[in-house]
């Protein structure tokens, strides 16, 4: 399967609107409500709207003319942040591999293609929020990012340090 990354616009929201609503749907055991209801939740919404911000980058993964992933970071502040912020200098980072294309190597793709994007954008460090219990949990261990809290919810912040 031939895959090729490309840095995708300002006119990305709709599949980092997918990507987050992947992320967060993860757990096929869990009924979760539809796309249409959530992904305008304001938790949701705080990764997706106005993007093309400064501080937004999306890279999408596509094979055979689709897209099969999508990774996107965002910067975000003090007063409005979501569950992996750090500080208002590491963006938070999401990604989402499409059904059928995990395992594949994809993700890792896309988790190091973002990092080398965001080094050469002078960013020191990426940070993220993921469920204990969810697989993706291993690729981000195995990528190098670290635990620095947990939540009383399971909810781990990690952190990968790019200098």
């Amino acid at each position: 399967m031939d895959v090729t990354i490309r840095e995708l616009g300002a006119g990305a929201v709709e599949r980092v609107k997918w990507a987050l609503y992947e992320a967060v749907s993860w757990d096929p055991d869990r009924e979760f409500p539809p796309y249409e209801l959530v992904i305008d939740h304001p938790e949701l919404a705080r990764y997706h709207g106005g993007w093309g911000r400064p501080g937004d980058l999306a890279i999408a993964a596509e094979a055979d003319g689709e897209v099969v992933g999508v990774a996107f970071y965002r910067l975000f502040t003090e007063d409005d942040h979501g569950h992996g912020f750090v500080d208002e200098e590491t963006p938070e980072i999401g990604i989402a591999v499409a059904d059928g294309r995990r395992g594949t190597g994809i993700g890792t793709r896309l988790m190091n293609e973002l990092a080398e994007r965001a080094r050469a954008n002078g960013i020191e460090r990426l940070s993220l929020s993921v469920d204990a219990e969810n697989p993706a949990r291993r690729l981000y261990d195995r990528l190098g990012y670290r635990e620095v809290s947990r939540d009383d919810a399971g909810g781990v912040r990690m952190i990968l340090e790019l200098s």
